[in-house]
């Protein structure tokens, strides 16, 4: 199994437990495969499948959490706070906002994935990987707002799991 296939799994183990438990639903994954990422299917046969993605505060975030950028390192911050101090960088600009440049990041993840057709029986499942655990039921309405004009393919809905695993957040 390759590092993608290992975080989708990790990710699909915790959504459909969550789900489970959200929903009252008994689905189990039956495969681990591609577009859609995740299949499961309930005792009864019913079919569920999801594709999913990740989301980040700033580009380069998940790159530097697998240790493939530095610009999160300690030296990273140092130089920013250097620049900072010689007036050539803004100070706020590597801070995040989950009103702001977090929930435009979100929604840009969302679009490429809405242009494509996985079928019926599909939700899109985001993981949110930032350690702030952000309350994403603060912004589920601004960002159904920001996809009102988009086509949506995923009959079974938008879904985003927290960071530490322990809730999802239906976004439509």
């Amino acid at each position: 199994m390759n590092e993608k296939e290992a975080i989708e799994k990790a990710i699909a183990d915790a959504f459909v437990e969550l789900y489970n438990r959200e929903m009252g639903t008994s689905f189990s994954i039956t495969e681990y495969s591609d577009a859609p990422d995740i299949r499961c299917r309930d005792p009864k046969g019913n079919i569920f499948n999801f594709e999913i993605t990740l989301t980040e505060d700033r580009p380069k975030d998940i790159a530097a959490a697998l240790g493939r950028s530095n610009h999160r390192s300690i030296e990273a911050l140092r130089q920013h706070l250097a620049d900072v101090k010689a007036g050539k960088a803004n100070p706020l600009e590597r801070g995040s906002c989950l009103q702001g440049n977090v929930t435009e990041m979100i929604v840009n993840r969302m679009l490429p994935k809405l242009q494509k057709d996985y079928g019926s029986n599909v939700a899109l499942v985001i993981r949110d990987t930032s350690p702030v655990c952000w309350d994403w039921d603060l912004v589920v309405d601004d960002i159904k707002s920001m996809l009102t004009s988009q086509r949506n393919p995923f009959d079974k809905g938008i879904w985003i799991i927290s960071f530490r695993k322990e809730k999802i957040y239906r976004i439509s």
